[in-house]
């Protein structure tokens, strides 16, 4: 019987459940072919894409192989090159490959491959398509025979793989050197292997570590390679353990940032917040870091690559899990792993909080305004200041204007404590000291000034919130969500005042009562009231629909019933006579008010004011008081000067990019 020039000796069955179900993503997927060109002693691979007609190239200058080659090792799956090659490659390599499945993943990603190889002079070809696969499976074949494609005569030596028929949601390959270039520690001259895709040769820099660090821990070689690449000077970290019952060791890093942001891939969009374990220069398993139950707050800062070349020894049993992107969890070796960074991951977190103290100490010291406040405190006080700005440094706070709120928190809570101790003195100081008195009742205004500064400051944000909407009905349904929770929008008094849902149901149970059944327009238009109490007033507050049309005279009858109902459950507490007033907020004043209208309202203690009024008006008050602050106190002006400070006096010094 004629034998097929190419076979692959394995149930299409199996072949379908390893290769279309073994990875999703084009980098790992690719990283098994380049991972084979650096077992076949390839010194550069190329990896080309192209969009019309849709493919990808991969082509390697190595050993290349023959049909026999093709046959008994390329098509064998299962054939365990290290065995038979001795355990390195013909230049000495550690072989990636173990179980010889990787380049069965191509057909995760592609409907057909096509591989074209040369070696000592013989070229030749073969195809191997998924709709093959699939018909073999059908028919109950127990051998898949790949098509020959013919010899590519431009191939002058080595392997070329083109992948076709890509599937439909494998759209891009953006970014994908970098991808890449995190799945291999063993690319670049000092291994003597190039990787080029699309033109351009992938770095060691194209991994994108460099940029995002502030502090770098090293293991070993490798590790202490990354923080010369990245400019740091590394901390040293032990590479020892012990492992199956054996001593062994890892080489690597870890990292940490100068911020949460800094670990998102600008490039990628991707977070490099994990730290990946490498084996044999290959990604072996993306990250390990969601596995440290205890790595902190500052878990958050953290990155890196840790080489673990002891989880896949030859003779020992495979550590890997068949899609070979992880580490199978029970395995012994591989939980005296974990063991260990979990271990070098608290020591790291003691010496990462004691830089960022000092880098915090610092960051604040800089601002000239809070280093001469922080000159003139005693010395208990000094300590606790420098513990407070190293805190606040190890906050996961991004935004620069956020940080600055943050230390002139921290100086304000300062002031608290030692106006405090100013109030308790005041019992001791003798009536008739004026100055002495005088001077204590300034520096508490001086307290005062400062905190209604950051309050003023937070209420003009909420207001520039409001006028940033540019569609009036938006802005309208952005204050009515608001006013209930900022009563200060209507009047600066209503600050803190008490309001309670209990009276606010009793008014609108006697407001039905008292308006029997409500009119589909009063349905249509009243959305909600609140019911608040300042300086002695009862007040009740309105808010129309903004885009509901309201008529004066409907307005006036539900003001009166508003206001009897009020009234009328007053009388029933015993508080008769407590003035009651009514504010309504409407999208438009209506159209039918005349001038005896608006002495109706007077009488009843009524005004009516727009959404737009009301934020005008706040903003109005409270820019004026920012603007026009007359005496301005020390403490008042050290919390202006800080917040409109430069803000390149808050950017990170240990790495500022």
């Amino acid at each position: 019987m004629h034998r097929p020039p190419y076979a692959m000796a394995i149930s299409p069955g199996v072949l379908r459940h390893l290769g279309v179900g073994l990875h999703g993503s084009i980098p790992a997927v690719l990283s098994e072919a380049v991972a084979n060109a650096w077992d076949a002693d390839a010194g550069r691979v190329t990896i080309t894409t192209q969009r019309l007609p849709r493919r990808i190239v991969i082509e390697d200058d190595g050993d290349g192989m023959s049909v026999d080659d093709v046959n008994n090792k390329y098509l064998r799956v299962g054939y365990e090159r290290r065995a038979a090659d001795g355990g390195a490659t013909g230049k000495g390599r550690p072989p990636m490959g173990r179980k010889g499945i990787g380049k069965l993943s191509l057909f995760s990603i592609a409907g057909t491959v096509t591989v074209h190889s040369v070696k000592g002079g013989e070229r030749h070809g073969f195809r191997m398509d998924v709709a093959g696969i699939k018909r073999a499976t059908r028919n109950g074949a127990t051998m898949y025979c790949p098509a020959p494609a013919g010899p590519a005569a431009d191939l002058e030596r080595g392997t070329r793989i083109t992948l076709t028929g890509l599937r439909p949601q494998i759209r891009r390959t953006g970014a994908l050197a970098r991808r890449l270039a995190r799945r291999f520690s063993v690319i670049g001259e000092e291994h003597g292997f190039a990787v080029e895709v699309d033109g351009k040769d992938m770095t060691a820099r194209d991994r994108g570590y460099h940029d995002m660090l502030e502090h770098i821990w090293a293991y070993g070689r490798y590790g202490r390679s990354v923080a010369a690449e990245a400019s740091l000077a590394p901390n040293g970290l032990s590479p020892r353990l012990r492992a199956g019952g054996r001593a062994a060791a890892v080489d690597g890093w870890i990292g940490t940032a100068v911020s949460p942001d800094r670990l998102r891939d600008t490039e990628t969009k991707e977070s490099m917040n994990k730290i990946a374990i490498m084996v044999r220069g290959k990604l072996a398993q993306e990250d390990v870091l969601g596995e440290m139950r205890e790595a902190g707050a500052y878990g958050r800062y953290v990155v890196g690559e840790v080489s673990a070349d002891f989880l896949d020894e030859d003779g020992k049993e495979d550590s890997a899990t068949t899609s070979r992107q992880r580490i199978v969890e029970d395995d012994p070796r591989y939980r005296a792993l974990v063991k260990k960074i979990a271990s070098d991951l608290k020591a790291i977190e003691r010496r990462w909080t004691d830089l960022r103290n000092r880098a915090g100490e610092k960051r604040a010291l800089e601002i000239p305004e809070i280093k001469a406040w922080f000159g003139q405190l005693g010395g208990d006080r000094k300590k606790a200041a420098k513990s407070l700005f190293g805190r606040i440094n190890l906050l996961p706070v991004d935004d620069e204007d956020d940080l600055r709120q943050l230390f002139i928190g921290g100086i304000l809570a300062f002031e608290s404590l030692r106006y405090r101790d100013l109030l308790d003195k005041l019992d001791t100081i003798d009536p008739g000291n004026l100055a002495m008195l005088r001077d204590a009742f300034v520096q508490l205004g001086d307290m005062e000034a400062a905190a209604f500064y950051q309050i003023t400051r937070n209420r003009l944000g909420v207001i520039d919130r409001l006028a940033a909407a540019a569609d009036k009905n938006e802005r309208e349904k952005v204050a009515q969500q608001v006013i209930f929770d900022h009563l200060w929008l209507a009047d600066p008094a209503w600050e803190r005042v008490p309001g309670t849902e209990r009276m606010e149901r009793s008014i609108a149970a006697e407001f039905k009562r008292a308006s029997g059944r409500l009119t589909a327009a009063e349905r249509r238009s009243r959305l909600d009231i609140r019911y608040v109490s300042a300086s002695g007033a009862n007040i009740i507050i309105e808010l129309k629909r903004p885009g509901a049309k309201v008529s004066f005279s409907d307005l006036v009858g539900q003001i009166a019933k508003y206001h009897g109902a009020l009234s009328g459950i007053l009388d029933g507490r015993g508080k008769a006579g407590e003035p009651v007033s009514i504010l309504c907020v409407v999208g438009r004043i209506p159209s039918d008010i005349d001038g005896a209208g608006q002495g109706m309202l007077s009488a009843a203690s009524a005004r009516i004011v727009t959404y737009d009024s009301l934020v005008e008006g706040a903003d109005r008050a409270y820019r004026e008081y920012m603007e026009k602050k007359g005496e301005v106190s020390a403490l008042y002006e050290l919390v202006r000067k800080i917040d409109k400070g430069d803000r390149a006096a808050l950017r990170p010094t240990g790495r500022d990019r």
